[in-house]
């Protein structure tokens, strides 16, 4: 096997979550001598730029969806259950596939999820409208998701990027090699000296369980929200007088939003890692969430932050910890933790697989 690897990912709209594992993996790559190459259904212009500055070889598919943001990469994953793409020469060269977008068997296939389990989650809390297309889309979402697994469980090595999506891809009978959790930057995410505790932290998005929000403002405690507009975010969300609503913020702003909050809540209604976590650990803010998927593994409950079962149990610890606080060496614990995490201890991980399976 030459000593080149072909990275596959979704559409490139920036350098975040999934985009920038493959963007850190590959500049580590380069760094060490191999030839890296990006294969992605679209690059827009000033991202690409990036990654050629990098030492990438960008290779695009011309494959642009017709919308923009969330619905575009959705389009683009459900294209691929009516059209594979089949025109991709691989070569001999090494191919890791971090993609849901590009349905391709690989080397390497990383594993992230799946888009109907995310949706099948999803759908309980959208707008009557979004369920009625969810199921009129039922057919093409199934068989979108077929394909997905299919290139995944022919693919040569299968790695996981938490407990819980090496648990989803066991369950539909395919083989998980390893588990490697996407990195972070704790040079960048740090604490800072005297953090104000003034407020609450929280990212909404997609995944947002935007009624427990509602009933922790109501209650009083100040929240610092951050994140894209969803086109489902309630009509009420941006008027409280108890939410602070910030929108897309630089990574200077969230590290300093995620160091200065008393605690960081994260009612997710689906998410198999969850950067979100981490990235608060890293800045020295204990997490309240729940014990499940991907946060329920990053967060130590009573230690790095705290685990409930229920929206109401989420709730109740809100209020509690913003009346009475917690001990400070919480701060210290949680920074602790999120250190495995940082991108040198993944890379490591990463390249000891790549290795092995070159020395094979």
């Amino acid at each position: 096997m030459r000593k080149c690897v072909l990275i596959i990912t979704d559409g490139v709209d920036g350098i975040t979550g999934p985009i920038r594992v493959a963007y850190l993996l590959g500049k580590h790559l380069v760094d060490v001598g191999f030839i890296v190459e990006l294969i992605a259904p679209y690059v827009e212009p000033q991202v690409e730029t990036e990654f050629v500055n990098a030492g990438f070889r960008v290779k695009e598919l011309g494959l642009k969806p017709p919308i923009g943001g969330g619905l575009g990469h959705l389009w683009l994953w459900m294209r691929n259950a009516l059209f594979k793409i089949h025109d991709i020469d691989l070569g001999d060269c090494m191919s890791i596939n971090l993609s849901f977008e590009l349905h391709i068997k690989s080397t390497i296939f990383y594993a992230q999820g799946y888009v109907r389990d995310l949706l099948s989650d999803l759908v309980r809390e959208f707008p009557r409208h979004y369920r009625v297309a969810y199921r009129l889309s039922l057919p093409i979402i199934k068989r979108a998701d077929a394909n997905y697994h299919e290139a995944l469980s022919s693919s040569t090595f299968v790695v996981a990027n938490s407990k819980y999506s090496a648990e989803m891809v066991m369950r539909r009978g395919a083989q998980v090699h390893g588990i490697i959790n996407p990195p972070i930057d704790t040079s960048f995410f740090k604490p800072v000296t005297n953090p104000s505790n003034d407020y609450v932290l929280t990212y909404v998005g997609k995944e947002t369980q935007f009624n427990v929000l509602r009933r922790i403002a109501d209650h009083g405690i100040k929240i610092v929200a951050f994140g894209s507009k969803v086109a489902w975010m309630p009509r009420w969300f941006t008027k409280h007088s108890n939410i602070d609503y910030r929108g897309r913020v630089s990574d200077d702003e969230l590290t300093k939003l995620y160091a200065n909050a008393r605690f960081t809540v994260f009612p997710f209604i689906h998410e198999p890692f969850g950067y979100v976590p981490v990235e608060s650990m890293a800045c020295g803010t204990p997490v309240l969430t729940y014990n499940r998927q991907g946060p329920g593994e990053t967060v130590i409950n009573n230690e790095t932050g705290w685990l409930v079962d229920t929206p109401e149990d989420l709730v109740n610890m809100a209020i509690r910890l913003w009346r009475d606080g917690y001990p400070e060496h919480m701060r210290v614990r949680a920074r602790e933790r999120a250190l495995m995490y940082d991108e040198s201890v993944v890379m490591m991980a990463w390249m000891d697989l790549i290795r092995r399976i070159i020395g094979q």
